[in-house]
């Protein structure tokens, strides 16, 4: 049986180590929003953006308009909350699509699923 001597054990074991070092690296955690409360007139989600950063979206539902803001962490005297963007949504939420690099577009959808019967004109 062969002997494995010191210093093949740490050689193995710093690959090893390098080697879960880039996996975790490679595969960053997925963003997650916080889900909103709804039935009220103004819904608030966050989402991290990175490590000290997040966003913050707020809906007023009665007038459509989105604000988004951005805060940041870290020491005490790097604490910054700011607004990145405001816009009135009303009409952004009647388009059909915009800037969708979708391999169907919804109007194609729609073809193929009023061929098929899966929906009909009426819906």
């Amino acid at each position: 049986m062969k002997k494995i001597n010191l210093t093949q054990c740490l050689a193995l074991f710093s690959a090893a180590c390098v080697g879960a070092l880039a996996m975790s690296l490679a595969n960053p955690e997925p963003v997650r929003a916080n889900s909103g409360d709804g039935g009220r007139r103004y819904v608030a989600v966050t989402g991290n953006y990175s490590p000290d950063v997040a966003l913050l979206y707020v809906l007023d539902q009665e007038t459509q308009h989105l604000v988004v803001y951005e805060a940041r962490g870290g020491a005490s005297n790097s604490h910054e909350l700011k607004l990145v963007g405001a816009r009135n949504i009303e009409l952004d939420t009647q388009l059909d699509g915009f800037n969708d690099k979708s391999d169907y577009s919804h109007k194609a959808l729609e073809r193929q699923f009023l061929k098929s019967g899966i929906i009909t004109e009426e819906q």
